[in-house]
């Protein structure tokens, strides 16, 4: 539990950290661009190749996977619909800046933290196919939503796919994977470098991104869309425990993945989608100490 509470007073502090610096003037918004550059191009893929070569296939895998696929196209679907008043910018930064979840960084420390590491499969297939989404999947979906109505090709999917690095960099990897070929050792030792940098960068590039001065009406917004996003998990949670038929720790696992804090990435793809609010940063945030609290709250109910 130490362990666990030491790693997430840690990541606040690096939010903490970015957030001063901005309001310093060391830091200007406008950093975050550069920051989230290097995340998405360079940290993000170097964490993803470690993460990937550790998956074994087998028969028991497509519970997760389509669990993992199908929350998020659920929280692509109620972030479009509640911001379907708004305009077309707004209603495709609701959907990708709800929809996510954030497994490597947070759920996976929790769960190695408290249970054997057969606990960990249910949860790296969840979060295989969650990658897919939230590396390129949801933004896609959002960018042809954003084209006003002209048709959409297979072209467009694919190149807005694989115009994402970290997606084609998971396709690749997980592709090797699967055929059994496992990326060097050397390689791998290479990439960790700047794959052990990716949560402190992401952290400290939502620092520079949230915005705490905020109208009334600016946090009434945030805080309903966070208490929609619990909710929804909730009753998902509540259906993959009692309704699911699988193993229990397969359930149990699942519950703790649909409380994950929302993917870190969701705010940079609101950028590239016309955002100029930090509403999904200051979201973002929010939910990584309200998850949290959630989360530690499952691991101890499931651990005991």
């Amino acid at each position: 539990m130490g362990n666990i509470m030491v790693r997430a007073i840690g990541f606040i502090s690096i939010i903490a950290l970015g957030y001063f610096l901005k309001i310093k003037g060391a830091l200007k918004k406008e950093d975050a661009k550069v920051l989230s550059t290097i995340v998405m191009n360079v940290t993000l893929p170097c964490a993803l190749l470690s993460s990937v070569s550790a998956i074994k296939l087998g028969s028991s895998i497509f519970i997760p996977l389509a669990l993992g696929l199908f929350m998020n196209l659920v929280m692509d679907s109620i972030g479009y619909w509640e911001s379907r008043n708004k305009g077309m910018i707004a209603k495709t930064v609701g959907l990708v800046q709800i929809s996510g979840y954030n497994i490597g960084t947070f759920t996976l420390p929790f769960v190695q933290a408290f249970f054997p590491a057969s606990y960990l499969v249910p949860v790296i297939l969840f979060d295989t196919s969650n990658a897919l989404m939230v590396l390129g999947g949801n933004f896609t979906i959002a960018a042809n939503l954003n084209r006003n109505k002209e048709a959409m090709t297979i072209g467009d999917i694919i190149r807005n796919l694989f115009g994402s690095v970290p997606f084609a960099v998971y396709i690749l990897a997980f592709t090797l994977a699967a055929i059994g070929i496992q990326i060097p050792s050397s390689v791998l030792s290479i990439t960790s470098i700047a794959g052990n940098a990716n949560p402190f960068m992401a952290m400290f590039m939502l620092g520079i991104m949230i915005d705490f001065k905020l109208e009334r009406q600016d946090i009434f917004d945030l805080f309903r869309l966070l208490a929609l996003r619990i909710f929804v998990s909730g009753f998902a949670a509540l259906v993959f425990y009692f309704v699911l038929p699988a193993p229990l720790i397969v359930r149990q696992m699942l519950v703790i993945c649909v409380f994950s804090p929302i993917s870190v990435v969701a705010p940079v793809y609101a950028m590239r989608l016309g955002s100029k609010s930090s509403q999904p940063a200051n979201l973002n945030s929010l939910s990584i100490l309200t998850n949290l609290i959630i989360m530690t709250i499952l691991v101890l109910i499931f651990a005991s």
